[in-house]
């Protein structure tokens, strides 16, 4: 089942497509903000100097390319739906749930290698960036070393994310837009928030992205890395759960 699913993963043909557009945007996104920060740091006052984190910026290039690896978990499953593939897929293997799970495996653990690849340049590219101005951290720091680790984990979570909602929409427009909203509108919106209904500036999935990438310790009302694990867990596997319990009760 679980070559079955990494053929099937590998015959989407965005999936390539969605990668290496996912690796451009990430790699120059933080090369070019690497270069505009080191152009502009001598004139920055000490507050800013003390607060820059020059592992964080790396990482600027996810703000846009992660929205392709959440594509990417959607179309996993999507497609087949799309296509109609969904039900050979089940005659073959009429334990649904396990096909779901089999799904996750595979697409995690492809997520996890090229994720940490792509952290792993984005920085590597990044630092070269700051060197001028002589604001590069080693990979050997122990706080870059869990940023990257972290940054590659989060392009994960956001994955499962698209494979639970497409699982659940089973169609790829509307799951998409799920996607998109998570990652882009609720943190849009929690920023104008105060107040009581605050809770979403620190519970949204880019806020627990960022707390993972970060190697400064967390503002007012930031989750830590530890936190923001856990919040990245919680949007992984309620999506999945709820996957997997619909999956078993509805028709292909």
């Amino acid at each position: 089942m679980l070559l079955s699913e990494w053929t099937k993963l590998r015959s989407v043909r965005s999936t390539p497509l969605s990668l290496a557009a996912a690796f451009a945007v990430a790699v120059l996104g933080g090369l070019f903000s690497a270069t505009g920060r080191a152009k502009d740091y001598p004139t920055w006052s000490t507050v800013d100097k003390a607060a820059f984190d020059p592992v964080n910026l790396s990482f600027d290039g996810l703000a846009f390319a992660q929205l392709a690896f959440g594509v990417i978990g959607v179309l996993a499953i999507s497609s087949e739906y799309t296509t109609g593939q969904i039900r050979t897929t089940f005659a073959v293997t009429p334990r649904r749930r396990l096909v779901l799970i089999d799904k996750a495996v595979v697409l995690g653990a492809m997520t996890l290698v090229v994720g940490e690849i792509l952290s792993l340049v984005s920085f590597l590219v990044a630092q070269l960036g700051l060197r001028s101005v002589h604001l590069d951290v080693p990979l050997s720091d122990g706080a870059a070393l869990r940023a990257v680790a972290g940054a590659g984990i989060y392009l994960v979570a956001l994955t499962l994310l698209g494979l639970g909602l497409g699982a659940i929409i089973r169609h790829t427009a509307g799951a998409v837009s799920a996607v998109f909203g998570l990652v882009f509108v609720v943190p849009l919106v929690a920023t104008n928030l105060s107040g009581w209904i605050s809770w979403p500036s620190k519970w949204n999935l880019w806020a627990a992205g960022n707390a993972l990438i970060s190697t400064r310790p967390p503002v007012d009302g930031a989750p830590s890395p530890a936190l923001g694990l856990l919040i990245c867990a919680v949007y992984v596997l309620v999506p999945l759960a709820l996957a997997l319990f619909l999956v078993g009760r509805r028709d292909a």
